[in-house]
């Protein structure tokens, strides 16, 4: 009898085995939960609850637990347990394998967030090879330590499986086998069960997967993903990215409205080329993103000393530019690979839909076509002092015309070693090197080609580490802050001052060149170092960067132009492939038409809010405030951004050449 009753336990878990499957997967959920948090607050940003504090980080992890949000991320823990346990059907190894995955994405998480104040996205999976740039930023003992913790739970597997397999009829391995499914239907049913619920997000659409989410207290953050994980959790942030929509479709969209679309503008275009003389032969453009590039004098409630105006040299060569002003950021101490976009494409990001969050990993690839400013020229070259694998760059690039991307693991296209150099204790090129080897490039190009180059700088790249640069001289003396928080304010103002003296430097190498160059310089984010700035409630003040249009005197001599320095005082990043092909003069497509149209007659866009905008006096303005004319001239360029993102490409090819 005896003998019959164990036989009749093994075949399916019994009931008291499915209760200790579902209490240890509970308890395993809420740890995750808890530990995923904790990676997001234990943090030096200071945004929300993060601290450098451990205690501290751990108790507002453990507070999350209140949030509706939470149950959300126990949830899915708890199905991804019992997933995992009913495929392998053994116990332990199933425990090892969840507490491998775990300690994977708690590393991983750590690591993104430390590195660049982001979570894990969906569109990040794609980019494994990234890992070996993220892990340069962060203490290489977690990840000893993550690996000593791996080796140890595979140890404990091999020695738990063993005990059970030689010691079959003790109660501890009944215990064991009476979780665990001899039934291959009822295991194949439970097994379906959780991938259906697991791959739920992956099957409906954006809309019912944000619905879905809405239902456990989801709050959406604007172009923020570091603040929507946060707010929401990082399993939570990772589930909202995976149906992505790019773009909406407008009212009126058909084959019908675009034609006419696409005859205003080709005559518009005709009109702006009659008085347009240039075509970009033998020009050099160049786009110079400086990394967490903005004034400090602009912090609200930053004071310092350290003597001379650390910004003082592209102040004044914001005086001498042919343009000049500031540039409305979609990013708060990270964001780089958008703002970098906008102002390739000439599209703001604030019209994409809100689940478009990397337009490299979530648009380029699947869009009809990808017109950019750098398309115009025969030589496109896009040179970064680091490693090429965040944001799907490699592969976006070559569907946006780049011929060339120069980084540090390049392979075909390496960054030279010796323009490497840094400055103190900086892990990161110094700008003055990156700038030299900017001047090679342009010192090499063909007198009749056209040239387009893009540099990414990373001297001013976070973390600022205390005594980074040695002994700063510029001192903070309010607001009062931790000695941590104070130094790697000071760090990021002395590397700042780096900038800005290697920065007038280069500009004056190239007005002694022959060769036209203009010159589009800007600052891409705030850092996210200001740990007493709330960018909530300072939104606006929070996303000005600077920015100016550089011509050397061969340029302006070719482009014959006068311009009104002020013309656009707050500019969007989308602005500037328009505003560069107005600085040289040159003719323009019918989208560069519409382009131009959009920056001589609306406001900028304010990327960090949607439906808002900036006017040239810095007044905040809402799509009902702008004039019926307006309007419609948005609503042409959302039919023609619609069209070409994710709609079905009714424009003409030459509305784009």
């Amino acid at each position: 009898m005896k003998r019959k009753f164990q036989n009749l336990k093994l075949t399916s878990p019994t009931l008291n085995g499915w209760m200790r499957i579902l209490l240890i997967g509970l308890i395993f959920s809420i740890c995750t939960t808890v530990l995923l948090q904790f990676a997001m607050y234990f943090q030096t940003w200071g945004r929300f609850d993060q601290t450098t504090d451990i205690g501290q980080a751990f108790q507002a992890a453990c507070r999350f637990m209140e949030h509706p949000q939470a149950f959300f991320s126990v949830l899915v823990s708890l199905i991804l347990f019992i997933f995992i346990i009913v495929l392998t059907n053994h116990l332990f190894v199933g425990i090892a394998t969840y507490w491998v995955l775990v300690i994977v994405a708690f590393v991983a998480e750590y690591m993104k967030m430390k590195a660049r104040n982001e979570p894990i996205l969906f569109s990040d999976l794609s980019e494994v090879t990234a890992v070996g740039g993220l892990t340069q930023m962060v203490d290489k003992t977690l990840l000893f330590g993550a690996m000593v913790v791996i080796l140890v739970l595979v140890i404990l597997v091999v020695v738990l499986e063993t005990c059970i397999l030689k010691k079959r009829t003790s109660r501890f391995a009944e215990s064991v086998h009476g979780m665990m499914f001899q039934k291959m239907g009822e295991r194949l049913l439970t097994l379906c069960m959780s991938i259906v619920l697991l791959g739920t997000p992956f099957l409906v659409s954006a809309d019912s997967n944000r619905a879905l989410l809405e239902h456990f207290g989801y709050e959406w953050q604007s172009f923020n993903t570091g603040d929507d994980t946060m707010i929401n959790g990082p399993v939570m942030t990772f589930v909202s990215n995976i149906a992505t929509v790019i773009m909406r479709e407008p009212s009126g969209y058909s084959a019908k409205s675009m034609a006419k679309i696409d005859q205003k503008y080709e005559k518009y275009a005709a009109v702006l080329n009659k008085t347009r003389t240039n075509d970009l032969s033998g020009q050099t453009v160049i786009t110079l993103l400086s990394e967490s590039l903005t004034n400090p004098d602009k912090v609200e409630n930053l004071k310092y000393t350290g003597g001379a105006d650390v910004y003082k040299n592209i102040k004044q060569l914001k005086k001498n530019a042919v343009m000049s002003g500031t540039m409305l950021s979609s990013g708060y101490g990270g964001g780089t690979a958008n703002i970098e976009y906008m102002t390739l494409a000439g599209f703001p990001l604030s019209m994409y839909a809100p689940e478009m969050v990397v337009p490299y990993g979530q648009l380029v690839p699947f869009a009809n076509k990808v017109p950019t400013l750098p398309g115009l020229f025969d030589k496109r070259e896009v040179i970064h002092p680091y490693v090429g694998t965040f944001y799907n760059r490699r592969d976006a690039y070559k569907k946006m015309s780049i011929q060339k991307f120069y980084t540090t693991d390049g392979q075909k296209y390496k960054y030279p070693s010796s323009d490497a150099g840094t400055l103190g204790k900086s892990v990161y090129t110094a700008d003055k090197n990156a700038y030299r080897y900017l001047l090679k490039k342009i010192a090499k190009s063909s007198n009749k080609d056209s040239q387009f180059l893009q540099l990414m700088t990373m001297q001013n790249h976070m973390p600022y580490e205390p005594g980074e640069y040695g002994n700063s001289k510029y001192k903070v003396t309010s607001p009062t802050l931790s000695d941590t928080a104070r130094k790697q304010i000071e760090t990021y103002i002395t590397g700042v001052h780096y900038s800005d003296v290697a920065t007038k430097k280069l500009v004056a190498k190239l007005d002694k060149m022959q060769r036209p160059v203009t010159m589009i310089f800007y600052g891409d984010h705030w850092p996210g170092v200001f740990t007493f700035v709330d960018p909530n409630k300072q939104k606006e003040r929070s996303h000005e960067t600077d920015y100016f249009i550089y011509q050397n005197k061969a340029a302006r001599q070719q482009s014959k132009q006068t311009f009104n320095q002020h013309e656009r005082a707050y500019a969007s990043p989308s602005d500037f492939p328009a505003l560069a092909l107005q600085a040289t003069n040159s003719k323009v497509s019918p989208l560069f038409a519409l382009q131009t149209k959009i920056v001589n007659e609306l406001p900028a866009f304010a990327n960090y809010q949607r439906g808002r905008f900036v006017d040239n006096n810095g007044n905040q303005l809402s799509t009902k405030d702008l004039t019926k004319k307006q309007k419609a001239l948005l609503h042409d360029l959302k039919l023609v951004q619609y069209d070409l993102s994710s709609g079905e490409h009714y424009l003409k090819n030459s509305f784009t050449k």
